[in-house]
């Protein structure tokens, strides 16, 4: 199981069975930020956007850690998706 298979096949219809079969992913490879990345994308369509922003600031870590081989889209990405829990967690916070 590839680390960048979370998306693939997905059918919008069935999003509990590609979050569960993006579960087994990040189980595989939990070293690697993209599956929690996909999985939080997959969350948000669900409308979990706590477990989303959750993978998004696990996967944030994990890619910081990467000092080699960190990928300069993906954390523009996370950043961005990580701005966004933030903006959210206010709102809630002052609705």
């Amino acid at each position: 199981m590839k680390a960048s298979s979370c998306l693939e096949n997905i059918n919008l219809e069935r999003l509990d069975q590609a979050l569960e079969h993006c579960d087994a992913v990040v189980a595989s490879h939990p070293d690697n930020p993209v599956p929690l990345t996909d999985r939080s994308l997959i969350q948000t369509l669900m409308g979990r956007d706590e477990e989303a922003c959750a993978d998004v600031s696990q996967a944030l870590s994990l890619l910081k850690d990467q000092n080699k081989s960190r990928d300069p889209l993906l954390e523009h990405e996370l950043d961005v998706r990580q701005q966004s829990c933030k903006q959210r967690a206010t709102m809630a916070g002052n609705g």
